[in-house]
Parts: C-alpha cells; structure tokens; sequence
C-alpha cells in the first residue's frame, strides 16, 4: 500500500474530488450530475484563479481516497502580518472511512 500527497491538478482528479465530496457530505448536497458538474468546475476555477486556494488529494495505489482544500492568507499578530494557512475542506471516500485518511492529510 502506497500512498502519496499531491496537489489535485487534472480534470479526472478533480471529477473524483467531487464524487468523494458529495458521498461524504450528502445531507449538504444533492449527488445530481449538474450539481457534480458545477462544483468539478468551481473547484478548477478556484485552483486556477485564486492563488491563496490549493486542493491536495491522497492517492493510494494510484486511486484518489480523499482531498482537502487549504487556504493562504495574512494575519496581524502583534501589529505584524504573518503568513498563515488553515483548512477549508475535507472529505475522504466513504470505502475508507476508518483509515485514518483524514487524520494522514491534515498531518
């Protein structure tokens, strides 16, 4: 078992980010092909064109298992503006809910 950390770069990684997404959120939104579709696209526009956004997926065996999207920012400590980071999402595939995916990506 091989598991590797890697920004979610191509249009298929991103179309399996959505379908683990919605699968780990359901109550949150509906698994429609349009809703899929929209946000396979938000997601593409926001890694292309935001570039305080970056999302990260975790391959096992060449199958992506789970994703984050982590966020780049400023904040003022002490009237000094440091560069800090936080987590704005994370899903893991429902197949490897007890794997402790979630846990290796925020580490």
């Amino acid at each position: 078992m091989v598991r590797v950390i890697e920004k979610i770069v191509k249009e298929q990684d991103f179309v399996s980010f959505v379908n683990i997404v919605v699968g780990a959120y359901p109550g949150r939104m509906d698994g429609a092909q349009p809703t899929k579709e929209r946000l396979k696209n938000l997601f593409m526009y926001n890694q292309s064109n935001d570039k305080s956004l970056h999302y990260y997926g975790l391959w096992e065996n060449d199958k992506l298992i789970g994703g984050m999207r982590l966020h780049d920012f400023q904040m003022s400590l002490f009237s000094n503006m440091l560069p800090v980071g936080g987590v704005g999402l994370v899903a893991v595939d429902l197949l490897y809910k007890k794997e402790k995916v979630a846990k290796e990506l925020i580490e």
